[in-house]
């Protein structure tokens, strides 16, 4: 089919756009977009950065790794603002911002240290915080509200009805905005953003792992849906990434 053997093209490196160097506005001069996505003008941030961080001691490394596991089932317990933050932490919090503003040391890794994704956050149940949908800030460490309330049906219609997204702490909402990749390697980047949503995945399962929590990563979901959602335009700016993460039954 013809379709199978495109998709297998893009997954190797011996396409065209990887023949030769990026044609990039970055080669071309032009100013590197913005790092994060900013807030509204208007909007209600909460700090994080003074939450303490959770006790992960019970675990090593190798223990974690081994228990990693995809958890549908969550028990009927909070999240606490400390654990959210801990996963907030692990996994997008911008750690150093090298150069004049044009990449970021993060958690996870990211090819040109780019992280051309956006973290938004359907809340349910974490203590401290009201249920609603929420933008993380990972160069302050804050989120922004965006909408008090989360509507269940509509968490789970954006996953194609798979109702156990509905029953977890909080669903964690990975946009692309691919410029910010685009801007450094051009044709070659939209492979590489696909590599680095799985190693951001990656962390969110430790972290979980860590707080005797459980994550799913969900691949099948419904773009109109989630990109609605969170009002995103679609083209500049789409749900990627959809991964529910609850206390362990």
């Amino acid at each position: 089919m013809k379709s199978i053997s495109f998709n297998r093209s893009f997954m190797k490196a011996d396409y065209e756009s990887w023949k030769g160097p990026a044609n990039s506005d970055q080669m071309n001069g032009i100013p590197a977009p913005p790092l994060q996505k900013a807030p509204k003008t208007d909007a209600e941030i909460i700090p994080l950065k003074d939450v303490p961080l959770p006790d992960t001691s019970e675990m090593n490394l190798f223990e974690i790794l081994h228990h990693r596991r995809s958890v549908r089932q969550y028990a009927l317990e909070s999240l606490t603002l400390s654990e959210l933050s801990f996963l907030l932490e692990s996994t997008s919090r911008v750690q150093k911002i090298l150069g004049d503003h044009v990449a970021t040391f993060r958690p996870a890794p990211s090819g040109g240290a780019r992280h051309p994704f956006e973290t938004y956050l359907a809340i349910i149940d974490v203590d401290g915080i009201t249920p609603g949908l929420y933008h993380y800030l990972p160069l302050s460490h804050e989120l922004e509200l965006l909408k008090e309330g989360v509507d269940l049906d509509e968490v789970v219609i954006s996953v194609n009805g798979q109702k156990f997204a509905g029953t977890a702490n909080v669903v964690f909402y990975y946009s692309a905005i691919p410029y910010r990749a685009e801007w450094r390697y051009g044709l070659k980047s939209h492979k590489v953003m696909l590599l680095d949503a799985g190693h951001l995945g990656q962390n969110l399962y430790l972290a979980a792992v860590a707080i005797s929590a459980g994550a799913c990563a969900i691949a099948s979901y419904d773009q109109e849906k989630a990109d609605a959602l969170f009002d995103l335009d679609g083209e500049d700016e789409f749900i990627i990434y959809i991964i529910p993460v609850g206390k362990k039954a």
